[in-house]
């Protein structure tokens, strides 16, 4: 088991995550809070679990709690079929997907990390399934990485034009995101 801890450089805020395998493959959940800059600012309390495979593909999430007003709860599934389910309907537009990317806490960046094992100086480019935190709708997001160097990847998604060098631990946690999280501490627990 891994815990983290990271800290919001772009606003008040705190995420709490912890990483597990289990027999089934792995489990990254925590709770994130922090100050809110969508169309009103406002406080944010969301607790978050993605479970993913052995081989790091994504399984399914779930999002609960508010921000301001707004209460959240969303489940996005793999249904036996294939198709992904956002709380129990199909989406087809995601069919084919194989990473879910929580647009509110780096700890979604560990699973596509992992699930990729890129070696020095590769690329891959792959399509995440995304909860927008402006709008909190789930969509496709375009995102590419390239492994600079053991501890630090380049990260593109070119439909944003964002791009930002990501530090990563050894396990493949961010540990660095510019401007938006530094990781305040890792513990790794038998």
């Amino acid at each position: 088991m891994y815990t983290v801890l990271w800290k919001c450089l772009d606003k008040e805020g705190l995420d709490a995550c912890r990483v597990t395998q289990g027999p089934g493959g792995w489990t990254i959940e925590g709770t994130a809070v922090f100050h809110h800059q969508g169309k009103t600012a406002s406080t944010a309390n969301l607790h978050y679990q993605l479970r993913c495979d052995s081989h790091w593909a994504s399984q399914e999430a779930t999002v609960q709690g508010w921000v301001g007003t707004r209460n959240i709860g969303l489940h996005i599934a793999r249904g036996t079929s294939g198709t992904w389910l956002i709380n129990a309907q199909p989406d087809h537009s995601l069919d084919g997907l194989v990473d879910i990317d929580l647009g509110f806490t780096p700890a979604s960046n560990t699973n596509a990390i992992r699930r990729l094992n890129l070696q020095a100086s590769e690329t891959a480019s792959t399509v995440a399934i995304w909860l927008d935190a402006d709008d909190w709708q789930v969509k496709r997001l375009q995102q590419t990485y390239h492994r600079v160097s053991p501890h630090a990847y380049e990260y593109a998604s070119p439909e944003h034009h964002y791009r930002a060098r990501l530090e990563v631990t050894d396990f493949g946690v961010v540990s660095e995101y510019p401007g938006l999280w530094r990781m305040l501490g890792m513990d790794e627990n038998q």
